[in-house]
């Protein structure tokens, strides 16, 4: 042993004296303190009830034997054991926090970590990376690189320092230019997005001026918000499968809206339609064979706007109308099978007197031209003979569909009742029918007038006096002057002949035929009546008339018969 001696005391303080190596626990941090208890312990997996008990016996017994031997302090228990709960809940306290910034600490280090490898793989970032910050950080915003130090290791510090000054200042450097040129991208992006959307914008407020009638939808190709348009009939009196609904896609890269037409509304799916239109033919029967003497062109401008959106709307707009013309052309045609109507493909056939019209719905080509202008077709005075006919069936039709609109708008209009819905499901469009009606009905009153004139004729010697009167359309001659012109269109034509006869007795027989047809429009009707009078007397007075017939026939050959029996018994 040497001159210089140590003392070890197991007292804490003792004056001014204290060792450094003995560490008060009651007056450690908890994160020093855990640790203590950890390496006392070793472990809590053992840790049972009865141990615990045990050892808090031992712990009592010990205090018990000392608190024999020294003078015991009086301490108050209520002090005692507010103190020890207030430092409970403090070191609980300052436990929690610590814990809550270890937590803190590590996710935040595993971020760092999630974002440094992203670059490299991504998949693991996306697994690793917190929920909130992947919502507000690129994955591939951190990177990292190795910086490699060449030259010999006998270089000086002083030139160790003033290369990584370097390279430090360049790599701020990089990073200054990086950043300037991402916010200057950002710039010219937030600016090109404005343009597009003030583009989109201007081009749905031009949709919007056109009186055109706008809805939100879905895009069918990928379920963004998008609007639509209404160029359909629907809101006029249409009842036509198809509602004329079409999307307004906007373009990404231009911010520009292009016209798409789509099935419905619930089901909506882009279509590309066929645009068809309506032309109008009248072939005449000239020596044995039927000729080519006139058909209606086509008339429509959609090219009125400068934007070639309203354009689009306006084109589709027109062919639908041809489509839904056609169509109730063709449902109107097949009750007219049995009346020299026929359909072959896309095509009505009308025989009428030696005269063939075709209504057929022709595929519109725009660049055809001289097609659509009948350039081919006028090549003489006699083969354009009936063109303006043909243009004004045409006109007749697309009008009488009209009509059939505004008939079933005033419809929907009305109070619902059992009667208006009753018309509303039952309600056909008078087009074709009073258009064959009329044109068969003009024929019918040709050849009753020609069986008269034949009759009279044929008795003519034997005959003292004829007269034969013809009243065409009585049915509208009794209106006002104000006539409605649809009128000969949704009423039943009707028109009379008067056949006055005199013999040689001066008996007087008159002959009334009244043509009409029924609701089909195309069905012949004959009414006939004769009354006989035996003085010319009382013919004029219309007094003492006895009626000899009374029938009605739906054949020209039986009341010609029959009238030439009855004429024959006159004489």
């Amino acid at each position: 042993m040497t001159d210089r001696q140590f003392n070890i005391d197991l007292e804490l303080n003792q004056g001014d004296h204290i060792d450094p190596f003995i560490q008060d626990e009651d007056k450690l941090k908890l994160e020093e303190l855990i640790p203590r208890i950890l390496i006392e312990r070793k472990s809590f997996l053992n840790v049972t009830e009865d141990s615990l008990r045990k050892e808090i016996d031992n712990e009592e017994a010990s205090e018990a034997a000392v608190e024999a031997d020294v003078p015991a302090i009086e301490v108050p228990l209520e002090e005692e054991e507010e103190d020890q709960q207030e430092v409970f809940n403090k070191q609980k306290f300052e436990l929690s926090k610590n814990i809550n910034y270890a937590l803190n600490e590590t996710q935040l280090s595993l971020d760092f970590v999630s974002l440094l490898i992203s670059s490299v793989k991504p998949n693991l970032a996306k697994s690793t990376i917190s929920p909130h910050l992947s919502k507000f950080v690129k994955p591939t915003s951190l990177n990292s690189d190795r910086l490699g130090q060449e030259g010999n290791e006998d270089n000086n510090a002083a030139a160790n320092g003033q290369q990584n000054s370097n390279v430090g200042q360049g790599w701020k450097l990089q990073s200054l230019n990086k950043i300037t040129d991402l916010f200057r991208e950002a710039s010219v992006n937030l600016n090109d997005q404005v343009i597009k959307e003030r583009r989109y914008w201007n081009m749905i407020n031009l949709v919007l001026a056109n009186d055109e009638a706008l809805f939100r939808m879905r895009d069918p190709e990928n379920n963004a918000r998008a609007i639509g348009v209404k160029y359909g009939y629907g809101d006029s009196g249409s009842n036509f499968h198809d509602q004329g609904l079409a999307l307004l896609r906007k373009d990404n890269q231009t911010g520009e809206i292009s016209f798409h037409p789509i099935t419905s509304l619930n089901n909506a799916k882009i279509v590309g339609k066929i645009n068809k239109f309506i032309r109008v033919k009248i072939l005449s029967q000239i020596d044995g064979d039927y000729m080519l003497t006139g058909q209606s062109v086509f008339q429509f401008d959609y090219r009125k706007s400068k934007q070639s959106i309203i354009n689009d709307i306006e084109k589709a707009r027109f062919f639908l109308f041809e489509e839904d013309l056609f169509y109730q052309l063709i449902r109107e045609a097949k009750l007219l099978i049995n009346y020299n109507v026929s359909i072959i493909s896309n095509k009505i056939i009308i025989e009428i007197n030696n005269t063939i019209i075709e209504i057929e719905s022709i595929v519109y080509d725009e660049l055809n031209e001289e097609d659509l202008e009948n350039y081919y077709q006028n090549i003489s005075e006699y083969s354009s003979l009936n063109n303006k006919k043909c243009q004004l069936i045409l006109n007749y039709l697309k009008l009488m569909l009209c009509c059939y609109y505004k008939y079933n708008l005033k419809l929907k209009q009305k109070v619902p009742t059992s009667l208006t819905k009753w018309k509303q499901n039952n309600s056909h469009p008078l087009i074709l029918r009073p258009l064959v009606g009329n044109m068969r009905h003009e024929l019918n009153l040709s050849n009753m007038e020609s069986i008269l004139k034949g009759l009279v004729s044929k008795f003519g010697d034997k005959l003292k006096k004829t007269k034969l009167n013809v009243d065409k359309f009585t049915n509208l001659a009794t209106r006002s002057k104000k006539l409605n012109p649809f009128q000969k269109s949704i009423e039943k034509p009707v028109s009379k002949f008067a056949l006055v006869l005199e013999n040689g007795a001066s008996n007087i027989l008159v002959v009334n035929v009244t043509l009409t047809t029924n609701e089909l429009f195309v069905n012949l009707i004959i009414h006939l009546k004769i009354i006989r009078f035996s003085t010319v007397q009382d013919f004029e007075n219309n007094v003492n008339g006895v009626n000899v017939l009374q029938l009605g026939f739906s054949d020209f050959n039986e009341i010609e018969e029959c009238l030439d029996w009855s004429i024959q018994n006159f004489v």
